[in-house]
């Protein structure tokens, strides 16, 4: 299994959020840097939709 930390930064002290995350080599295997780059990128991305919540309201 290859680790990974993940982070997400925020301006607000003490709100970054860090994950270590495991990905299975078979994952990974015969990827180019170029494609592992965008696979992580990718895997990053859902981890950080699925770990952050947002939301807006119109106010008058």
């Amino acid at each position: 299994m290859a680790k990974f930390k993940f982070t997400i930064y925020s301006p607000y002290v003490g709100a970054n959020v860090v994950e270590e995350v495991e990905i299975d080599d078979s994952e990974l295997e015969g990827l180019s840097e170029e494609e592992r780059h965008d696979y992580l990128n990718t895997v990053c991305k859902e981890w950080m939709e699925q770990t952050v919540e947002f939301g807006w309201e119109e106010v008058e």
